[in-house]
């Protein structure tokens, strides 16, 4: 008996050959035209690829078979009327998760960084107050901060004269603590130690003075982020009590149409963008309004710069099921039963082997300790928040409004280097031109841009038990700021209070107290492994 003809078959579906021209437009978009793995070559639009992604749900076969069928001729106009379809048509916003795109602020005040970094699910970077002198000025000659462009003339002109003078103070302060610390910390002989001496000495004295830094100060951030982080990014800006946060969504808005724009359709539209964007900016409204008629108005008197507010399980052996879970063929509930029965030595067995041997602070145990959460209030200065702000894996992260309310604190080197002078004029006027903002004019959101990264304000987050061993490890390392340092060593305390078996595996945890220069030790490693890296690139030219 003959075998049938292919093509006679109406009950068989025969993958198409693919032609020479076929494999060479393969491969020049994508990294593998044939392998089970492959990535692609940046020569695709984000437009096409998310379309093509986008018709998994529906095609079956080799992603790379459909590019070349319905986008190889069709190009970008082919992958917006797909995304026409999808997005617009039928409101699928997980396509959206599949177009990234960067994109970079510049001057940003440290206001609005925080507001572009607030999203859980962007990367951002941003110039760090840590490392960088801030009191170069622009062409202009003025220092880099940022104004409020809604304040009346004799306003903006206060405004401006006050930051020109905490600058001033500023930079004879940061530069002026480099000096001291230089002088006190001779400068070695050696090439690699002086380059690590000169940073760590510049390290340092930015850790000391930025406190006298305006949130008006402004910063450059990078951030990558899916095209619907972006969206809803832009949707929060333009709904933003702030003017300056409305002009920059306006114009990301703007410039991401350039690079997504099928993927941005309806960030703006009234029934879609316009009314999320309504939402968001209605309910902080109604919430403030409510507020104002509902909690008395008077100062705090809750100071503690950390508190554990509150955790659950209360107990950590209720994380046991958890952990097997995984490894048997058992519900939470059965596994439950069974452990109840089990001496003690048995359960810190279980303990042991889930956490593991952890030879490094990036070995983090399973997700079971993701059930335990842990909510935290902080009062501490904005410049550490700054940095506590960024981790992306945290739920529940709020602050307040910022004021000169909670007060400030003298770095020790400051009072060393006899600052204090200079340091406490700064928060004078700083305090002025708050009162002045926020009593006699009523711009109350403006002020903010008037406080300083010193000043003390309150903030909450809920980390899970997971989270934290990348935080608490991450954050009290020897290098790290002393502010954030401190707070961080205090969670850990509270935390080993209530979680004692989980604690004792945080093993990467610095509680010791550190030499004056944090980050000699540090920049020393830099430059060696730049040294090694030098000699590596040498030896395999």
């Amino acid at each position: 008996m003959s075998k049938p003809d292919k093509s006679d078959n109406p009950y068989v579906k025969y993958v198409p050959a693919i032609s020479d021209e076929g494999y060479e437009y393969l491969n020049s978009i994508v990294t593998n035209p044939t392998d089970q793995v492959y990535s692609f070559t940046g020569k695709l639009p984000t437009a096409i690829i998310g379309a093509a992604m986008a018709r998994l749900s529906r095609r079956a076969g080799d992603l790379r078979m459909t590019l070349i069928e319905e986008f190889a001729q069709t190009g970008e106009e082919g992958a917006e009327a797909l995304f026409d379809r999808v997005i617009t048509a039928y409101g699928d916003d997980s396509v959206q998760q599949l177009a990234g795109i960067h994109f970079v602020v510049e001057g940003a005040s440290n206001v609005l960084t925080k507001i572009l970094e607030w999203g859980r699910f962007t990367s951002p970077l941003e110039q760090s107050t840590r490392y960088i002198f801030f009191d170069q000025r622009d062409s202009h000659g003025r220092y880099l901060y940022y104004t409020p462009a809604n304040l009346p003339s004799t306003l903006t002109n206060e405004f401006n004269d006050t930051l020109d003078e905490i600058f001033s103070h500023y930079s004879l302060m940061v530069r002026g603590l480099a000096q001291y610390l230089r002088a006190k910390n001779p400068e070695p002989a050696d090439r690699k130690e002086r380059t690590a001496w000169l940073n760590s000495t510049r390290a340092t004295a930015c850790d000391a003075i930025r406190s006298v830094l305006p949130a008006a100060t402004k910063s450059t951030v990078g951030v990558f982020a899916s095209a619907q982080a972006t969206e809803y990014l832009v949707m929060r800006l333009l709904s933003d009590e702030l003017e300056e946060s409305r002009v920059v969504g306006q114009k990301l808005l703007r410039e991401a149409r350039k690079v997504i724009q099928p993927f941005l359709k309806r960030a703006d539209v009234p029934d879609r963008g316009g009314a999320i964007t309504a939402y968001l900016a209605n309910t902080r409204a109604g919430m403030r309004e409510f507020t104002k008629k509902n909690i008395p108005a008077r100062k705090s008197s809750q100071h503690d710069e950390v508190t554990l507010v509150d955790h659950w399980p209360k107990d950590e052996t209720e994380l046991l099921a958890e952990m097997l879970f995984a490894y048997t063929n058992l519900s939470i509930k059965e596994l439950r039963a069974v452990i109840k029965t089990w001496p003690q030595k048995k359960v810190n067995e279980l303990f042991a082997a889930y956490i593991g041997e952890r030879l490094n602070r990036r070995h983090k145990p399973g997700r079971a300790l993701e059930k335990a959460h842990f909510e935290w209030e902080i009062v501490g200065d904005y410049g550490t928040f700054r940095d506590l702000q960024r981790h992306r894996v945290v739920d529940a992260l709020e602050w307040q409004k910022l004021s000169p309310e909670f007060g400030f604190e003298i770095p020790p080197l400051v009072k060393e280097a006899n600052y204090v002078t200079e340091f406490e004029r700064c928060f004078a006027l700083s305090h002025q031109l708050y009162d002045r903002l926020v009593a006699r004019a009523g711009y109350a959101n403006e002020a903010q841009y008037a406080t300083l990264l010193g000043h003390r304000m309150r903030y909450r987050y809920i980390f899970n038990a997971r989270a934290l061993f990348h935080l608490l490890e991450l954050r009290t390392g020897p290098d790290g700021h002393p502010g954030y340092r401190r707070i961080c060593k205090t969670m850990y305390e509270q935390f080993a209070a209530v979680y004692p078996k989980i604690a004792k595996a945080m093993q990467f945890i610095s509680t010791r107290e550190d030499p004056e220069l944090t980050r000699l030790a540090a920049e020393r490693a830099a430059q060696y492994k730049l040294e090694k890296l030098g000699q590596e690139a040498l030896s395999s030219e």
